[in-house]
């Protein structure tokens, strides 16, 4: 609560010149209508509207039952949304305006519907219209062409749309009729083309053949494949395939080659027999060379007729021919036989597969049929649904006109409010105090975020220690008596202030109206109450705050010259020097400060030296001091610093390599009232 006082006092300037100008506005509101603003009266009337019973029922076929109650309640639905939004149209406000009164007041529609409020009453069929005017007759009369306009407009709509109805109903009738010839005629030409009648039983017949055709084909292709296996197997055992087995059988059926065969055999042994008693010169060996390969020429002819195409490798030339029974040629026999069979098994199986797909085929076709046969039965039965739906509107536009656009009753004529409108003194007035209200909180939030107050949490970031938490002093006036009571909270200022290496403090803060001059003054009188000679120097120029309470503003010659002033026992005073203000920044940066306060302090044997300074946000004096001075004690005050002007300090002072001892914490709320250890010691000693 003490954050929120602070804040509004902090910025009291603004909010009282805010609130000021909304009071200004709101007096001139309240004047402003007492004399200008004519009283408004007011003429209200009750509508019905009222449920319609007529009913519709038609039978659609196979697409169900159509049922019309025309328009009903629901939450969807609200016949008198409708209703309200014809009232307020355009055509109906134009045509009230023209047979208005007061047309001339009114140059656009816009204001003229500003007039008229049309609301439903809940849970009802109730519209509840009103008027405004400026007399009792004016309200009655314009609310009677209201609702007579309306009247004409509900009879001219309602003959738009049966109108409206009746030849669109009609045309759609004719066109839903040719629909249905045609869809009866295309269902008519498709079952007389295709003779589908029995659907089912086809498909089921069908179906069953397709079942034995699949059996028999999968036993054929079994067939076929142990065949084949069989001729494999046979295969493997004679290291030939079933074309070489055919080649080699029938070379050695063949006697002609057997023949030859046998030749080159008795060939082949008398050249052996040669060659064992002659060089292979000898005319013997040449001659029967000779005979061997005429007799392998001719063999090799036999071979090509008796296997026409087929090479060496593919023949086996050792069967037959020896005379005796090869049991070969049984093995290449079953091979042949075995891999016929498998090629008359499968060409069977082929054929089978065929028949499969012809089957299919067919199924597939009477599918195809039947869908489409049902598709133009559909499509029969959705024209006829139609026809018969058009036929029912046509129908219900001749019998009930009021479907759409009921006849709406006036259940009250128009009654004139006995008592005016006139604006309201007490809502202006509170809406000047919202309004201040509002608006004071937005410019506090607005203020506080372009420039935020300090706040404790803040200081608690602050790398420096709070050296004192200076409390509201019942006495700020201490140069009125300076041999007074000093508070407890600067003697215990004065204490941290002992314990400093150097004799000189500089005394400063943010900006103006902080304390740092009361603060200068309280803890030069706690020093030399603890026994010390104290100077203090008023080194804010600009102002001289110091020097005018003392009394010391005007006692310093021009020519900046500066002797101290005896205040009291054991303090003194260094009046600010009497500079124009464009002299001020040199006193300071070319020394002369410097070389005085050297001067005094070595002559006066001064304990202590507290210097005044000017605020570091508002004068550059500061930083050119903080090189004489080093210890600086920085004062801000609770509820009204600056956030970033004291964060600015700080970089400032740091910037110029000043020592900051700490802060003090001034005009901070005290936390305990009791123990006043003085007046009890006082009440002590009365009492004795």
């Amino acid at each position: 609560m003490n954050h929120i006082v602070n804040i509004i006092r902090r910025h009291w300037m603004p909010l009282l010149l805010l609130n000021g100008v909304i009071l200004a506005g709101t007096l001139y509101a309240v004047i402003y209508t007492k004399t200008n603003v004519a009283p408004v009266w007011k003429a209200s009337a009750k509508l019905n509207l009222p449920q319609p019973t007529t009913r519709l029922d038609t039978n659609l076929g196979s697409l169900g039952q159509l049922q019309n109650t025309t328009l009903g309640f629901s939450r969807e639905l609200n016949p008198l949304q409708i209703q309200m939004t014809i009232l307020t149209s355009d055509t109906v406000m134009e045509r009230a305006l023209a047979v208005d009164p007061e047309k001339s007041l009114y140059p656009r529609l816009s204001d003229y519907k500003l007039a008229f409020s049309a609301t439903p009453q809940e849970q009802s069929t109730i519209i509840n219209l009103q008027v405004k005017a400026s007399s009792p007759e004016i309200a009655q009369k314009r609310l009677t062409n209201l609702i007579n306009v309306y009247q004409l407009r509900l009879n001219e709509l309602r003959h738009q749309d049966t109108n409206v109805r009746k030849q669109f109903s009609q045309t759609d009738l004719e066109d839903a009729q040719a629909q249905l010839a045609k869809a009866q005629a295309e269902l008519a030409n498709f079952q007389q083309s295709t003779g589908l009648t029995e659907v089912t039983e086809q498909t089921r017949s069908l179906i069953n053949q397709q079942r034995e055709l699949r059996t028999t084909y999968t036993n054929v292709l079994s067939q076929a494949q142990a065949n084949q296996a069989q001729a494999q197997a046979a295969s493997q055992r004679l290291g030939i395939n079933a074309q070489q087995a055919m080649n080699s059988l029938r070379l050695g059926e063949n006697r002609e080659y057997q023949a030859i065969r046998q030749k080159l055999s008795d060939a082949e042994t008398a050249l052996a027999e040669a060659r064992s008693r002659y060089t292979d010169e000898s005319p013997q060996v040449q001659s029967l060379l000779s005979q061997r390969e005429e007799l392998m020429q001719i063999m090799n002819q036999q071979i090509a007729i008796a296997a026409p195409g087929a090479s060496a490798n593919q023949i086996d030339p050792t069967l037959g021919g020896n005379g005796t029974r090869d049991s070969r040629i049984e093995m290449i026999a079953e091979l042949i036989r075995s891999q016929n069979n498998a090629a008359g098994l499968q060409q069977q199986a082929n054929q089978i597969a065929s028949e499969i797909n012809r089957v299919n085929a067919e199924l597939n076709n009477i599918t195809q049929n039947r869908s489409q046969l049902i598709n133009l039965q559909r499509q029969y039965e959705i024209a006829e649904g139609v026809y018969k739906s058009i036929l029912g509107q046509v129908e219900q536009t001749k019998t009930n006109p009021f479907s759409v656009y009921p006849n709406v009753q006036t259940l009250d004529a128009p009654v004139i409010d006995p008592k005016p409108e006139e604006p309201s003194k007490r809502a202006i007035a509170l809406g000047g105090i919202l309004a201040a209200l509002f608006g004071s909180i937005s410019l506090i939030f607005f203020l506080e975020t372009r420039n935020p107050m300090l706040r404790p949490k803040d200081l608690e970031q602050v790398e420096f220690p709070v050296l004192g938490r200076i409390s509201r002093l019942k006495r700020t006036d201490m140069e009125r008596n300076l041999s007074g009571e000093v508070a407890i909270e600067l003697q215990r200022l004065a204490s941290a202030v002992l314990m400093l290496e150097h004799q000189r403090l500089l005394v400063t803060s943010p900006t103006s109206g902080e304390g740092k001059t009361t603060i200068t003054l309280g803890l030069a009188l706690a020093l030399v109450n603890f026994g010390f000679r104290v100077l203090i120097v008023d080194g804010d120029l600009r102002q001289a705050e110091l020097s005018r309470r003392l009394g010391q503003l005007q006692k310093q010659p021009k020519n900046g010259q500066q002797t101290p002033v005896s205040v009291c026992l054991g303090l003194d005073l260094l009046p600010a020097p009497n500079l124009s203000k464009a002299k001020i920044p040199e006193y300071f940066a070319r020394g002369k400060f410097q070389q005085n306060l050297d001067q005094i302090q070595a002559e006066g044997g001064y304990d202590y030296v507290l210097v005044d300074s000017p605020p570091i946000g508002l004068a550059s004096e500061t930083n050119l001091m903080s090189s004489v001075v080093r210890n600086v004690l920085f004062v801000v005050r609770s509820g009204k610093s600056d956030r970033y002007a004291v964060m600015d300090g700080f970089e400032q002072l740091v910037q110029h390599h000043a020592q900051i001892m700490g802060l003090v914490v001034n005009y901070v709320e005290p936390k305990d009232v009791g123990y006043r250890y003085g007046r009890q010691r006082e009440l002590m000693e009365t009492e004795a």
